[in-house]
């Protein structure tokens, strides 16, 4: 049975109950790892009628079920990085950013949507080909990244998947692509 972490905190978007949901269905063994083990209270965002950015509202409540003290990443086949605003202060915690290039060396499959994308340039992803949500375009090419305007399509970089905010069924897929191919890999050989 694959393991995979979620990383993710206050603020996250519905990716992150959407990948859950799904790792559950794959019977995968999924920890939800934040700052604080406690309920992390995630939000959507919706595009009001005359306003020109869109506006938070609350959406569910998911346990972390670790902290990021608590995580060995040797243990885990796989990363999910949820959007949402959660990224945007998380690329800021030293043992996130040191879990999250644990999985960018040794060639484990990662996967980030929307904001996701910030924690993985500060974790060490220059040279790297990223896409996700339009607003962290300068931070992306800031960090030597390559920036990727594109919608409804994954960007994969060797074993990282990319994809923009509001695909998480690409997201999730592309994921799964990466993990089924490594777990075959290692069975062949």
């Amino acid at each position: 049975m694959s393991r995979v972490l979620i990383i993710s905190g206050d603020g996250a978007g519905p990716e992150l109950e959407y990948g859950l949901f799904r790792m559950r269905e794959e019977r995968f063994e999924v920890t939800v790892a934040a700052p604080k083990k406690k309920p992390l209270l995630t939000v959507f965002h919706q595009q009001e009628d005359g306003w020109d950015a869109g506006v938070e509202r609350p959406w569910y409540v998911t346990q972390a079920s670790a902290t990021f003290e608590d995580i060995d990443p040797a243990t885990y086949d796989g990363l999910l990085l949820p959007g949402g605003r959660a990224p945007v202060y998380l690329r800021n915690y030293e043992r996130c950013t040191e879990i999250v290039r644990h999985f960018i060396t040794s060639g484990k499959p990662v996967a980030a949507i929307c904001r996701g994308p910030i924690v993985l340039v500060t974790a060490g992803g220059p040279g790297r080909r990223f896409t996700g949500h339009p607003l962290i375009r300068p931070r992306v090419e800031m960090g030597g990244c390559t920036f990727v305007e594109t919608r409804g399509e994954a960007v994969r970089d060797g074993n990282i998947v990319t994809v923009s905010d509001g695909y998480p069924h690409i997201w999730v897929r592309e994921f799964l692509a990466l993990l089924r191919a490594r777990t075959n890999a290692r069975k062949a050989a």
